[in-house]
């Protein structure tokens, strides 16, 4: 920024050496008439645009629209060449004279971006370059007259005497220009109302006076062609010339209207709020009264999922950064995060009015952040609490299931061989000694599925031992290595290691099946309040946590303690799965 400041600076004192150097033309001149008014006025405007432009330049230095204006400038100076005594550089300043009108075309339509939006906007300026500088040229080879008055240089650049040939392009020339005026008036009655009314405000006073501009070039031009004075314009009528050097401070004035305008209701939404107090939708209608924009929308941040929730609690997402037409400001209070107004991002001149509106309107926002919060809660609660059920009813099936097709079957087989062994016992005993054989690692292979059922269920080592014992037994039974490098000592709420043991459980059993890891890392911490579980591999990644039910569900029951859960896992570096569980 300060070297941005500097380059500025050494760009006004730029300005003001042409300044003094137009005004040195103007007292030397010898085909100059009314020295006194140049020598004053021509300067004046000059540096009322650069002067103008380096502060709006500064202001915001991404956007193009201060630059314009000093270019203006800048190209007003050159068009001072045409006080010169000397034919080559009285030639080049009627030559480039038209130049400033283009660029304050350019930058009526660029305001107050900075750019051209449409494509008709593109169009028109570069149609306005190609004439003031190509279409003309042939005028000036031509030997095209621009002695005006009578006694200034003569035509440098002539190739050769024809006159009535420089005199076609001349017309050409100066009809396009009208037309390209009219053409520039049109955008502008677009550009008005296809404006929000915060920018509407903030525009009126440049394009009104670009408005008065372009009539004035308009008639100053036809008058030229019906009477065949010079043909090419190298100064507006006197109406157009008041116009252009009323522009720069039409943009300071509004400024100044927005600026005082947005200050004087922001005092009123204060006073507002001090007397009465507002909430639900006339806080938000006293919020774009204060900022002049109707659109403006509010936004709640909520502390529990760590986002942003309507009024009515539902999730909202915030316009993008790089949006030309939205723009965020976030409120803060003791650097938490309360809310965001959605405005217009004709606002952002102004941002210390937007946030001067919101801090004043801080504490309302905050009780409506409480509410909103507490709506998202209840929403996220009935949500979880339909897929908990849900969860609840899917682990039944699959225990029945289990039940059915494993311990059941190994039971009824048992049965049956007991049976068969009854038979065999006194006609054949070593028969039946092996059929009771079979039954027994029958009966083994039974309970140890019955086992495992019991810990899918609830572990009993957890109950009984604990969350750090629960998880080595898991350790154990993993496929790969797996470190368990720190959980809390003592004990924390049973509801709370039950979900950590079945959280570390899913996300080893996914790591076996899915990730083709060689180790994995489970840490479990206490901070803040709240459990965390870590669970990290080195495996092959993009693990999704909407593909499969199995992290489903754990967020599903994290949800009913009003848990979350978090999964990084990018492809090809390994996966990262993290719960914090409430454990106050």
């Amino acid at each position: 920024m300060s070297s941005l400041r500097a380059a500025l600076l050494a760009l006004f004192a730029a300005s003001v050496a042409m300044a003094a150097v137009m005004v040195a033309l103007v007292v030397s001149s010898d085909h100059e008439n009314a020295k006194e008014i140049t020598a004053v006025l021509g300067p004046f405007i000059g540096l009322s645009f650069c002067g103008t432009g380096i502060f709006a330049w500064t202001r915001r230095p991404h956007n193009r629209f201060g630059a314009l204006m000093t270019a203006v400038g800048f190209a007003w100076f050159v068009a001072g060449l045409t006080e010169s005594n000397d034919p080559w550089v009285y030639t080049l300043g009627v030559y480039l004279g038209p130049l400033y009108l283009v660029l304050v075309g350019h930058m009526l339509l660029a305001f107050p971006t900075g750019r051209l939006e449409t494509t008709g906007a593109r169009t028109l300026i570069a149609l306005g370059y190609l004439d003031a500088l190509l279409v003309q040229i042939p005028f000036f080879l031509l030997g095209g007259d621009i002695s005006h008055p009578s006694n200034a240089p003569r035509n440098a650049w002539a190739l050769t005497d024809n006159p009535d040939g420089a005199q076609v392009f001349g017309a050409v020339s100066q009809l396009v220009a009208a037309g390209l005026i009219v053409w520039l008036a049109v955008q502008l009655v677009q550009k008005r109302r296809d404006a929000s009314p915060p920018q509407r405000r903030v525009m009126a006073p440049v394009l009104w006076t670009g408005l008065a501009l372009s009539a004035a070039l308009v008639v100053a031009v036809l008058s030229q062609i019906v009477g065949g004075s010079d043909p090419i314009a190298t100064s507006p009528s006197v109406v157009s010339l008041i116009a252009f050097a009323a522009l720069p401070w039409a943009f300071v004035v509004g400024l100044l209207r927005s600026r005082y305008s947005r200050a004087g209701a922001v005092g009123d939404l204060v006073e507002r709020l001090n007397a009465q107090g507002v909430e639900g939708e006339s806080l938000r209608d006293a919020l774009a009264e204060a900022l002049g924009d109707r659109s403006l929308a509010l936004a709640f941040w909520s502390r529990g999922s760590e986002r942003y929730v309507d009024a009515h609690g539902q999730p909202v997402d915030l316009p993008p950064a790089a949006s030309r037409h939205r723009a965020v400001t976030e409120i803060e209070r003791e650097s938490i995060p309360v809310a965001a107004i959605v405005h217009d991002a004709a606002l952002l001149d102004e941002p210390g009015l937007v946030r001067a509106a919101g801090a004043a309107a801080a504490l309302a926002l905050e009780n409506e952040r409480l509410e909103a919060e507490l709506k998202a809660r209840v929403a996220e609660l009935q949500v979880s609490r339909a897929k908990v059920i849900e969860v609840g009813m899917a682990e039944r099936r699959a225990l029945e299931r289990n039940l059915h097709d494993g311990a059941q079957q190994r039971l009824v087989a048992l049965s049956l061989q007991l049976g068969l062994a009854k038979t065999k016992l006194r006609e054949d005993p070593e028969v039946a000694e092996r059929i009771l054989d079979g039954a027994r690692r029958e009966l083994a292979s039974a309970l140890e599925e019955l086992r495992e059922l019991a810990r899918g269920i609830h572990p009993a080592i957890l109950t009984d031992r604990g969350l750090a014992a629960a998880l080595d037994a898991l350790a154990g039974r993993a496929p790969v290595p797996v470190d368990v490098e720190t959980v809390p000592e003592g004990r924390m709420p049973m509801p709370v290691e039950a979900v950590a043991y079945f959280v570390v459980s899913e996300s080893l059993t996914n790591m076996a099946k899915y990730a083709d890891a060689e180790y994995a890392t489970v840490r479990v911490l206490r901070e803040n309040g709240y459990a965390v579980v870590e669970i990290e591999d080195n495996g092959i990644g993009g693990a999704d946590p909407s593909a499969g039910s199995g992290l489903r569900g754990l967020a599903d029951r994290l949800a009913a303690l009003d848990g979350r859960l978090e999964v990084d896992s990018p492809p090809g570096v390994g996966t990262t799965v993290r719960a914090r569980i409430p454990c106050a």
